[in-house]
Parts: structure tokens; sequence; C-alpha cells
């Protein structure tokens, strides 16, 4: 990439940074393009040259990061054959990123969720892709008889995101939170051993209760 380009691309990685930090303090309808150039120290005018509006700042915000991410995190499958170790890969992946960058989490659970326009892409397009990863996660411990055979590998994808989704937004939300990672092993516990043992299971059905 030549000098020029080069620069371009960082500028436009400071503004998409900018652009985070504001709509995390100010919230997306708050915000605005004059608050966002002035965050990343640039004109308005120039910040016009790379998005087109505020609405084009947050869709790059978006697809971006929630990209990366998934790339991120098929790389740390490729390296595991173990569907359970690839599970805890991609969802410790997931914690620890977002815990590194408050701002970005704020957007990702809160701002984002305020339109259904971008509710709408987010369903088709990298949340789609993170469930398709999650299904073939659990799709392959079926099939490698590590978990149960009865598992529906579409359910259970929603319900991993769905957990691991409240924890982040539980987190983001609260004034005195609680290390995010710290919170993987009982999530990990709870989809591994479920909310009843071996023991509790095997008494269910002899007994035959609902």
């Amino acid at each position: 990439m030549a000098r020029g380009e080069l620069g371009k691309e960082a500028k436009r990685k400071t503004i998409l940074a900018a652009a985070v930090r504001v709509f995390a303090e100010k919230g997306y309808f708050g915000a605005r393009m004059r608050d966002v150039a002035a965050a990343a120290q640039v004109a308005d005018g120039t910040l016009y040259l790379y998005f087109d509006s505020k609405e084009d700042l947050l869709t790059a915000v978006l697809e971006e990061h929630a990209q990366a991410f998934v790339e991120r995190a098929r790389r740390d499958c490729a390296r595991l054959a173990d569907p359970r170790h690839r599970l805890h890969a991609v969802l410790e992946r997931h914690l620890v990123s977002l815990e590194a960058n408050r701002a970005l989490a704020t957007v990702f659970q809160i701002e984002l969720r305020h339109s259904r326009k971008f509710l709408r892409r987010i369903a088709k397009g990298q949340v789609s892709q993170y469930l398709q990863l999650l299904q073939e996660i659990v799709a392959s411990g079926v099939s490698q008889g590590i978990f149960r055979r009865e598992l529906d590998p579409k359910v259970a994808a929603r319900v991993i995101f769905g957990a691991v989704d409240e924890l982040v937004t539980a987190w983001v939300l609260s004034q005195k939170p609680s290390g995010l990672k710290e919170q993987l092993a009982p999530l990990l516990e709870v989809l591994f051993y479920g909310l009843c043992g071996s023991e509790s299971n095997e008494a269910h059905g002899k007994r035959g209760e609902p």
C-alpha cells in the first residue's frame, strides 16, 4: 500500500475510533458529526471525505469490528480440534475484546439496538456469521459424541449467543462492573453441564416427573 493510502487508512481508523467514543458518551441520536470530527481532531469537511453521514459511520463501526471478530474467532477455531476448546476460545475472545473497549461494547449492546434498521442489518450480517460459527461448533460436538446427540445446533447456537450477549449487556449497564473474562468459567459450566448434574438427570429419568 502506498504511503498516501496508508495515511488515509490511518485517518479513517482514527475517525472510527473517535466515533465509537462519541456514540458511547452521547448516544447515537445525541451525537453529531461535528462532535466526531472534534474528537478525531479533523475538520468537519475532512470527516465527510471519509463518511457521508452519521449512519454511514455507525455502519462502518459495526461492520469492521464485527467482521474482524468473526475472522479472528474462526482462526482460533481452526487451531483446535475439540469443540469444547473451540467454544471456550470463541467466547473468551468475545468477552475479552469487549472488556478491553467499554465504549465499543456500549455502542454494540446499547446504541445499535435503538434502530430496527441496524438490528436487521446486524441479524443478516455479522450476527448471522457468528451464529453460523457457533452452530458449526455444536454440530461438530454432536457428531463427535461430545455433546448430546439430541441437541439442535441452531437452537443451541442461539442459546449460547443469548447467554454471552446478556452477560455483556449487564456488564455495560453496571456502575461497578466486575471483569467480563471472570464470567467465562461459570458461563461455560452452565453450557457444558446444564442446570442439572448427571445424578439429578438420572433421578429425573427414573421418576418420570416433569
